[in-house]
């Protein structure tokens, strides 16, 4: 079983941390393996343990009052979830689910506050981790409320690339790991729309689709486009 590579990605959470920093909370847990589709931690429910994504991806969703089911985000090798809730002592806020096989190092609440007592720079690292998630989110919603829908599609999908791959070098194709109904709940927009969105977007030769994948192909073309500029004939 695998852990992540330095290489998956040097600003993500994980890799934040010191290498005894990683070994503590490494001892302070234990590995788990989790099928596609099985869910790490259900919205609502106790928050017991920390997650770090040491293989696969995990979709972090939420329901609201009307009971309608939103994507939030989709977490990745070296990524830290669920930290929040352990902390607060308060129930989750979101439902974490496997995408694919996912690999997950589980570190129980009080083992974790344990840590953190003995290393406060860990708790320094997870805050800073919220911080970035939430202006990361806040950037989604406002692209996500653009009236004219190609450049804020392309907006949408921009944010959520660089949510998949924050070391993302400039010409780097990004895989995003969501099926056509959760981009179209990203982008507030139905089904239909989305479809016709991303048929003017392959045309272009900036994305291609397949199932539960969508594949920016040139991820320059799909900035100049979000910032309302044609792209280059």
């Amino acid at each position: 079983m695998g852990a992540p590579t330095a290489e998956n990605g040097e600003r993500r959470a994980w890799y934040r941390l010191t290498e005894e920093e990683r070994a503590a909370l490494t001892q302070a847990g234990h590995r788990k393996v989790w099928r596609p589709g099985e869910v790490l931690a259900l919205q609502g429910s106790p928050a017991a343990s920390m997650f770090v994504v040491l293989r696969g991806w995990v979709k972090i969703s939420a329901t609201n009052y009307r009971g309608d089911d939103a994507p939030l985000a989709a977490r990745g090798p070296a990524e830290i979830i669920g930290e929040l809730g352990p902390i607060s002592g308060l129930p989750r806020a979101a439902t974490m689910s496997a995408i694919d096989e996912v690999h997950t190092l589980v570190v129980a609440r009080e083992k974790l506050l344990g840590v953190l007592r003995r290393r406060p720079h860990i708790g320094e690292e997870l805050l800073r981790t919220a911080a970035i998630r939430l202006q990361q989110s806040d950037r989604l919603r406002l692209e996500s409320g653009g009236p004219d829908f190609p450049q804020r599609l392309a907006a949408v999908l921009l944010e959520l690339a660089l949510q998949y791959a924050p070391d993302w070098a400039e010409g780097k194709q990004v895989n995003l790991h969501f099926n056509q109904g959760e981009l179209a709940s990203f982008a507030r927009v139905s089904r239909s729309t989305l479809a016709r969105g991303l048929e003017e977007l392959r045309k272009l030769g900036v994305v291609e689709t397949a199932r539960q994948r969508i594949t920016i192909m040139h991820p320059e073309t799909l900035r100049e486009l979000a910032a309302g500029r044609p792209p280059p004939g």
